[in-house]
């Protein structure tokens, strides 16, 4: 096991450097769906779990960021990036949606695994839980130590937080409503670890401009206040003051112009 571990970073370290090479390219939005493109996002996918699972008190959370990153985020923020050069229906913007809907279920499967692995107990919590065989009776005990558990039970929560933030991805595209789902997602994320307040954010930036942007500055200032916050929050909430702060100074120079009721309001 131990012994094995560099020679898994060390490859992972390697693909990644692959990875960001192909990326910083101009054209890279026209090559990332290529086929030895995508194999090598898969590579490092493989590499990611299996070092998270060998190791998971040192390895598993750089993993998982490793592999969100690298394999979905950036992939997702490059076609966001370009897209004025995408067009609907086009092969592109299918390859974009595929890569959407691979991570959907890769992130089903992990959080499936990572609760059998562990036996983690999120019935109540979530609705993709693993349900032991009842046939085969009792449970074997898990060997596992009190922090590789706390790894387990963030790690859940994190697949949950990524797949809220597919689900909001997919509903930018035209055609999908899967804002319900999102939400749903981030919600579930919280009752698994309810002192993170990330999930808060990302249903913040989900709610978009609704209610006068009232219902996205209610989950950001949750988010801060949070037992553990999340950084990007505060400029959130910034930026939505400031708009606020705008629109009101606008609405004061024309008040002598006459303005409908709801402006009024």
């Amino acid at each position: 096991g131990v012994l094995q571990s560099p020679v898994y970073f060390r490859a992972v370290v390697e693909t990644v450097h692959r990875l960001d090479l192909i990326i910083s390219n101009k054209t890279a939005y026209q090559d990332v769906f290529k086929p030895e493109n995508i194999s090598l996002r898969n590579k490092l996918r493989e590499l990611c779990v299996k070092l998270m699972f060998l190791h998971p008190v040192e390895y598993g959370r750089k993993a998982e960021e490793v592999l969100w990153r690298k394999v979905y985020y950036e992939v997702i923020q490059l076609i966001k990036t370009n897209k004025k050069h995408i067009h609907s229906r086009s092969a592109l913007e299918c390859a974009y949606r595929t890569h959407l809907i691979a991570g959907v279920g890769f992130y089903q499967h992990l959080l499936l695994y990572i609760q059998s692995h562990y036996q983690l107990e999120l019935q109540c919590c979530i609705d993709w839980t693993h349900v032991s065989d009842p046939l085969i009776g009792c449970k074997k005990p898990v060997s596992a130590s009190a922090k590789e558990m706390e790894w387990a039970q963030l790690a859940c929560h994190r697949c949950l937080v990524y797949l809220g933030d597919l689900a909001r991805y997919q509903n930018e595209l035209a055609l999908v409503d899967t804002e319900k789902l999102a939400e749903r997602f981030y919600y579930q994320a919280l009752t698994v670890v309810p002192q993170m307040g990330m999930p808060f954010n990302q249903l913040g930036t989900l709610s978009g401009s609704r209610y006068y942007h009232v219902e996205a500055t209610y989950c950001y200032l949750r988010c801060i206040q949070s037992e553990v916050s999340f950084e990007g929050a505060f400029g959130n909430l910034k930026r939505l003051y400031d708009k606020a702060a705008k629109m009101y100074h606008q609405l004061k120079k024309s008040e002598n112009r006459k303005l409908s009721p709801s402006k009024k309001r």
